[in-house]
């Protein structure tokens, strides 16, 4: 692991404020509840609840709790040098955040005493630190590619599951039509294509790894019976569910 804990704090104040400073080390800051207004290199910020803020060493900082009730976490780490440049900065919450953080606040409550605890933390800033170099992550600031990733987020999250362009248009305040149009005019590819492909992808998964049947999957997809479930298999790949998995244990050997 490239991160060594420090410390954990789990703080909650009614009214409370810490100067501006800078430290040797990296810190990251949660927000669980509230809003915490802060400061980042002379820049105002405004972190809500599910937000993050990244702290490079030497970076000056400061936090104001003026709600009445705000609650965070504080980690404070080191973390080995890489290749990339340094960044901190704002990491607002999302789909990905949001589950990576409630696997968090579920397995570690208010320290981190057992070495186990300590190397699901180092997991868990090592995975920020991948995410906040992703093209995802940099997606963000363009409109345009903002609502290429609301779309994706939207699709992967069903994980194999159907959605309809009705479905997603409607939870993104879109036509139908209109939403179609721009995905396509953005990627290339059919947004129908696109979720169909998907869907393939996380199928091909579970017939390769997961140790149940074909009838399950299908079933836990959401597919009518597993006539529908092969017929829409076999469409995309040229060949039925049992033929892929047949193929695939040969292909391991």
């Amino acid at each position: 692991m490239k991160c060594e804990l420090l410390s954990i704090y789990f703080g909650k104040r009614n009214s409370a404020s810490t100067k501006l400073h800078s430290h040797d080390y990296w810190q990251l800051e949660i927000v669980t509840q509230g809003v915490i207004p802060g400061k980042l290199l002379g820049e105002a910020i405004d972190l809500e609840t599910g937000d993050m803020l990244l702290i490079p060493p030497g970076w000056e900082h400061g936090f104001w709790y003026n709600e009445p009730v705000v609650s965070w976490i504080t980690l404070k780490f080191e973390r080995l040098p890489d290749d990339f440049p340094v960044w901190g900065g704002l990491i607002r919450g999302n789909q990905f955040t949001n589950r990576l953080l409630a696997s968090f606040r579920a397995a570690i409550h208010d320290t981190a005493c057992q070495e186990y605890e300590k190397v699901f933390i180092h997991g868990f800033l090592e995975t920020m630190f991948y995410y906040v170099r992703s093209e995802q992550f940099h997606l963000t600031s363009d409109p345009d590619k903002q609502l290429v990733k609301q779309i994706t987020d939207q699709i992967m999250s069903r994980a194999g599951r159907a959605i309809t362009i009705n479905e997603l248009a409607d939870q993104l305040s879109y036509t139908r039509s209109h939403l179609s149009k721009k995905f396509k005019e953005l990627t290339g590819e059919s947004l129908k294509s696109y979720i169909d492909r998907v869907r393939i992808q996380k199928i091909e998964e579970l017939l390769r790894y997961r140790e149940i049947s074909i009838t399950e999957i299908a079933s836990d997809l959401g597919f009518g019976d597993l006539f529908s479930f092969s017929r829409f298999f076999k469409k995309h790949t040229g060949q039925s569910p049992r033929q892929y998995v047949k193929n695939a244990s040969t292909s391991a050997y």
